[in-house]
């Protein structure tokens, strides 16, 4: 994904030529295939995430950790396919900003994936949950990638990349084709961390699987209780380290040969580049949708009930700031007086919770804190 040169004597590829004149040349079934893969990944990446984010934050999934390391993880998993697409719809003076945007949600997204490995890790093999934990997370996560992100800046490398904006490898030299300094930036600010975070990932995830396959997978009816702790706590999170690795190999592969041969790219590891990179936040998304206890809140008949709830609760605030009790049990103001009616359907109102949370419609001011204690569970201090 090199943008060309016009006013430099080197050797244009037929991936440069996809980008002259800061459009696609359509001519070449090459640089179609890869502008509409892209772009198809971009959309159905785009859906998935605000579809799961709306599910989140409609059963307020949200209110357990696991959900909100889910949510956190699809923000910027929405921000990657925006900017794969914005390449096509904003005026290039804006390319730049775009560009360390699209960095800034890479870097987030890659670090929130190394987040939920060490999550596992410790909630796995050391079996302990610790309070703050979360909030070291965020705190290490969204610093890191703003303070990677904002080193370009320093030579303003930030600009087209080929089919999307990110680090330029070229400078701005026009009498040479050196790529040393963005390469270098390239290098630096994405390549060496992305492959430390995989190995990381790999070397955790590795542990994770071995202790999950031996004392947790197969005990259900041995250890009842364990096997719950299990589905609450590490099944949702348990398989998104695994499709991080597995999104990695084929833009790996791509940048390997493209280090190592840039001169002549390899249109078949560009097309499942371009179709796979915009696609991380539909595979995640997948994966927070086809979980068990998410698959029971999809039923078209609740779907359809919360969202009204919700849309209908909406306005129940007062301006004097009290909450107007509102004639049906709703998702986000809850009802003093529920019917046995809402209870008929077989699942947990709030999805993963259990019965006992139920009381969250009867004891309007105990219930956040009867759902935290709950939901949460014990911590280490």
């Amino acid at each position: 994904m090199h943008p060309a040169h016009p006013n430099t004597s080197c050797n244009v590829t037929w991936l440069e030529g996809c980008f002259k004149n800061k459009g696609y040349n359509h001519s070449d079934f090459r640089c179609a295939a890869i502008f509409w893969s892209r772009t198809s990944s971009s959309v159905l990446s785009l859906v998935g995430c605000l579809f799961a984010a709306f599910i989140i934050i409609l059963y307020q999934k949200y209110k357990a950790l696991t959900g909100r390391l889910i949510l956190s993880l699809i923000v910027p998993s929405i921000i990657v396919p925006s900017c794969c697409l914005k390449r096509v719809i904003i005026p290039s003076i804006w390319c730049e900003i775009t560009g360390f945007v699209f960095q800034y949600g890479i870097l987030s997204q890659r670090l929130i994936v190394l987040s939920i490995s060490t999550y596992l890790y410790l909630l796995v093999i050391m079996e302990r949950r610790y309070r703050y934990l979360e909030y070291v997370f965020h705190a290490c996560i969204w610093t890191v990638a703003m303070a990677v992100s904002l080193v370009p800046f320093n030579d303003k490398l930030y600009g087209p990349a080929g089919d999307w904006c990110w680090i330029m490898d070229r400078s701005d030299d026009n009498d040479n084709c050196s790529r040393k300094k963005g390469d270098a930036y390239r290098f630096g600010c994405y390549y060496i961390p992305m492959i430390f975070i995989l190995l990381i990932e790999i070397i955790l995830y590795t542990f994770i699987v071995r202790k999950v396959r031996k004392e947790f997978v197969g005990v259900e009816a041995v250890d009842e209780e364990r096997f719950e702790w299990y589905k609450k706590y590490i099944r949702p999170l348990y398989y998104y380290p695994l499709m991080n690795i597995i999104l990695a190999i084929p833009t790996t592969a791509n940048r390997v040969q493209n280090l190592v041969n840039p001169e002549k790219p390899n249109f078949i590891l560009y097309l499942f580049h371009s179709i796979v990179f915009p696609i991380w936040g539909l595979c995640y998304s997948l994966l927070f949708l086809l979980d068990e206890d998410t698959r029971r809140l999809l039923r078209p008949l609740r779907l359809c009930r919360y969202a009204y709830r919700a849309a209908s609760s909406i306005n129940l605030r007062s301006r004097d700031g009290n909450v107007n009790e509102p004639p049906f049990p709703s998702p986000i103001f809850p009802s003093p007086v529920p019917s046995l009616s809402d209870f008929a359907v077989g699942a947990p109102l709030l999805g993963e919770h259990s019965s006992a949370q139920r009381s969250i419609y009867t004891t309007p001011v105990a219930s956040t804190v009867a759902m935290t204690s709950e939901v949460e569970g014990n911590y280490v201090e």
